[in-house]
């Protein structure tokens, strides 16, 4: 089940969550990457909306990027700013804290959503760690990104609270940066409730819309690509699939080009995988839902993810998940996905062949991913992370 509690609660800690109703305390999230595809936009977008929801006093400025952030609008309790600075620049550490005086108000917290906090100007800082790919696996990432995720050992070794979203990075951070379990909380992420199974028509149309070729059953993979995703094995376990199976295959592949994209693309066509596969790029979420819906299985055979939130999508819309066995994917699918190691292709092969013709394990998965789907919930992870924002103001 999801992990709702700190790492090893004190007495101190339990009782920390009681702040003043007097005055309602503002509190910074650093939203600039809201408006991009990448998961951590998702994070972001849905914990902002969900804490929008929750009861209490707290008013929370949300920093998004130059002309961008258009999915947030202002409420009653939730201002936008543009910063300064796009996310990921070079300045930003020093930037971001004159952003929120603009306001007229310093805030009274900072939550730091992309690992990185700033120098400076943070009277009380959060930061998120979604996962420590740059550290744990540096060949995936560029030198660009390697740099700037630099700063999350001294963004974490400053913070009031560190919020985790699974406990196998938080494990990692104690092991790495030797974090203070007693500062680490493990707040687990959710499918937004946009996701949900979508009816036959649905699924055509958006599959007519998107150029998905009509009656052929497919595949779904969902992840930016990039190396960290496997999608060159991916690619390479479909075409064996497709010689160990007499149905027609076709793969989708839902996301933005990322770093090394090319090479995805470079062994499609030394496949020779033609128009076996489709790559959509980034879709809306309501098509999403319907490609999810419409799909045999998801496929994530990701070598590391902090989370994996098409996990929970998937199944939060019927599909059959089959993930990889490496970092936390095992503790967000628990029972209800199957797992395959990330360096065997012929591993991946053989159970895309298989799901792909037991209709009667499809049924199972999807019944069990829908209860799975279920346990987790945005509200719930919105009531956790404001419960860290309270023991972190009282520190």
């Amino acid at each position: 089940m999801p992990a709702s509690h700190p790492l090893h609660p004190t007495k101190k800690n339990r009782g920390a969550s009681s702040i003043s109703a007097s005055r309602s305390p503002l509190i910074a999230v650093d939203a600039r990457l809201v408006g991009y595809a990448a998961g951590i936009a998702q994070y972001t977008l849905n914990l902002l909306e969900a804490l929008d929801r929750q009861p209490g006093p707290e008013r929370y400025l949300a920093l998004v990027r130059p002309r961008g952030g258009t999915a947030l609008t202002d409420t009653d309790r939730r201002r936008r700013v543009e910063a300064l600075t796009p996310p990921h620049h070079p300045f930003e550490r020093w930037t971001v804290p004159l952003d929120s005086l603009r306001t007229g108000r310093w805030p009274d917290l900072l939550h730091s959503i992309d690992h990185v906090a700033p120098r400076w100007g943070v009277r009380c800082s959060v930061v998120t760690v979604h996962d420590l790919a740059f550290d744990l696996f540096p060949e995936t990432h560029s030198a660009a990104s390697r740099a700037y995720y630099a700063g999350t050992a001294s963004s974490v070794r400053k913070a009031a609270r560190v919020i985790a979203v699974s406990a196998a990075t938080a494990a990692d951070l104690t092991r790495l940066y030797a974090v203070d379990p007693l500062r680490i909380r493990i707040v687990q992420e959710a499918a937004a409730a946009i996701y949900s199974p979508r009816d036959e028509q649905q699924v055509q149309a958006v599959g007519t819309r998107l150029g998905v070729p009509p009656g052929r059953p497919y595949v779904l993979f969902v992840g930016t690509l990039e190396p960290r995703k496997n999608l060159v094995l991916l690619l390479e376990a479909f075409a064996l699939a497709r010689g160990g199976t007499d149905i027609d295959l076709h793969l989708v592949i839902v996301g933005n080009r990322g770093w090394h994209a090319e090479e995805a693309f470079a062994a499609h066509e030394r496949l020779q995988l033609g128009a076996a596969v489709t790559f959509l790029g980034q879709t809306g979420r309501e098509e999403l839902a319907a490609l999810y819906s419409g799909a045999r299985m998801l496929v994530l055979p990701s070598l590391y993810e902090g989370f994996g939130l098409p996990v929970l999508e998937a199944m939060a819309c019927g599909t059959p998940v089959v993930a990889s066995d490496a970092g936390p994917l095992p503790e967000v699918g628990g029972d209800a996905a199957m797992y395959v190691p990330p360096r065997s292709a012929q591993a991946w092969a053989d159970a895309i062949a298989h799901l792909a013709t037991d209709a009667a394990r499809r049924e199972r998965m999807r019944q069990a991913g829908l209860v799975r789907a279920a346990a987790f919930s945005w509200d719930r992870a919105a009531a956790e992370t404001l419960a860290v924002y309270r023991e972190a103001l009282a520190a």
